[in-house]
């Protein structure tokens, strides 16, 4: 094998690594994992595939067991791809659980999709609570 060969193959290895780890986010799986979020890197790799918004999903989620709510990858994952924001709306549930607020995530969502910062909105509602 001559020096052109030897380069060809090792640029070939370096490029199969790059995308093995665009396409396997082992990062974000360890953040799950180590935050007692229970994905498996398979379900990210068809997240990517699916073109959804990986790191706020993971992030969501992993704001979502912390603050001790029942949300879903689906449900997650389907509001991303709908394009909204996903950690606006997990925070507001979780300042709505802690302020004892009726907030749903249908209803959180539907209002994020129509423009209102819902996390702000749950925001000043415990601070007027606080303040009665």
């Amino acid at each position: 094998m001559d020096f052109f060969q030897s380069t060809i193959i090792v640029v070939a290895i370096i490029i199969g690594i790059f995308l093995l780890l665009y396409f396997v986010p082992i990062g974000l799986w360890f953040a799950a994992t180590i935050s007692g979020v229970k994905l498996s890197i398979f379900e990210l790799i068809l997240m990517r595939i699916r073109k959804s918004p990986i790191q706020e999903i993971v992030k969501g989620l992993i704001i979502s067991v912390k603050g001790k709510l029942n949300l879903t990858k689906d449900e997650i994952e389907a509001f991303g791809l709908a394009g909204g924001n996903i950690e606006n709306v997990v925070n507001a549930m979780v300042v709505a659980k802690k302020a004892g607020l009726e907030l749903s995530f249908k209803d959180a969502t539907k209002a994020d999709l129509n423009g209102i910062n819902i996390f702000q909105e749950m925001i000043d509602k415990y601070e007027n609570q606080k303040i009665k």
